[in-house]
């Protein structure tokens, strides 16, 4: 039947499903794929990769798209992206995504439907890059003297992290405004890591149509960005086990990938703190938990059952 069933029709049912939801206002989408290696290459097939958009505050994916190809421009994520974008209500929000996200097309679908962006820079725009190395090499001289900056830190369990974020704007005679709609700010971020005496240092550049003085919204927002892979793709994979799971035929790789992450979102609005995992095995067990999971479609959407 999974087979057999129209991807598009199933999203859209999916859709109407987390919009009756009512979830909180969202005020951070990460955007990011993640491939199905159960679904090895057969006579020239490709994997299937789906691109997912995440509400990391109330840990819902609010919609995916699969492509399948993830590598390079013209193909996968370079046109998957826009359109997952244009299919959701981003206004207002702060839309992340990684380097492989980073095209003037996708931050102009961004802007086009009035959100804001925030996206990993890296070589794949050296132009750009370059630019953001001088500025800030210059402002290191200085001691960032006077720079927009935002700290934080964890310790605890044999682990030490650092993180700093510096944000400054980007000069106004600067050609890449032409190129990149809306560009106003450059952020770097310096990440210390100290594990069982072994210390390591990691730098990003990121670019933002936020103002500089938004640095603290900015570097929680990149780092609450990889909830998707820890909170969304490392779910599907240990707890529903996605990566293992070997059904390629038709569509029904893509199909139960959208129920698991339907399933992912309809525990995680059911009060308390448990795990996904003791959720799991409490619903395999009770009745009674099962039925308060569904209870969430269905007062929700009152009107997708019938009388009784």
């Amino acid at each position: 039947m999974f087979e057999l069933l129209d991807p598009k029709s199933l999203e859209k049912a999916y859709r109407l499903l987390i919009q009756g939801l009512k979830i909180r206002n969202t005020k951070h989408i990460a955007v990011d794929g993640k491939t199905s290696r159960g679904c090895y290459n057969i006579k020239g097939q490709c994997l299937l990769h789906v691109v997912s958009a995440y509400d990391t505050e109330n840990g819902i994916a609010l919609g995916q798209i699969a492509t399948k190809n993830d590598e390079g421009k013209d193909v996968g994520e370079y046109n998957t992206i826009p359109k997952l974008i244009e299919s959701l209500d981003i206004k207002g929000a702060l839309v992340t995504i990684d380097a492989g996200g980073c095209y003037t097309e996708i931050i102009d679908t961004v802007v086009k439907n009035d959100g804001n962006y925030l996206v990993t820079l890296k070589d794949n725009q050296p132009t750009l890059m370059n630019e953001a190395k001088a500025i800030f090499s210059e402002q290191e001289s200085k001691d960032f003297e006077g720079v927009e900056c935002y700290r934080e830190s964890n310790h605890g369990h044999g682990r030490v992290e650092e993180r700093t974020y510096y944000a400054v704007s980007l000069p106004s005679d600067s050609t890449s405004r032409k190129k990149w709609r809306n560009l106003e700010t450059l952020v770097i971020g310096i990440f210390y890591r100290e594990i069982k005496g072994k210390t390591s240092k990691e730098i990003r550049y990121m670019i933002s149509d936020l103002p500089c003085n938004e640095v603290q919204r900015l570097g929680r927002s990149f780092r609450e960005h990889w909830s998707i892979e820890n909170r969304l793709h490392w779910v599907l994979d240990v707890s529903f086990g996605e990566d293992a799971n070997r059904t390629r035929e038709g569509n029904g790789a893509e199909n139960l990938g959208k129920l698991r992450r339907l399933a992912i979102g309809l525990m995680r609005t059911v009060k308390g703190k448990k795990t996904v995992p003791n959720m799991m095995f409490r619903a395999a067990l009770s009745p009674e938990f099962r039925t308060t999971i569904i209870e969430q479609i269905v007062k929700a959407n009152p009107g997708c059952v019938g009388p009784g």
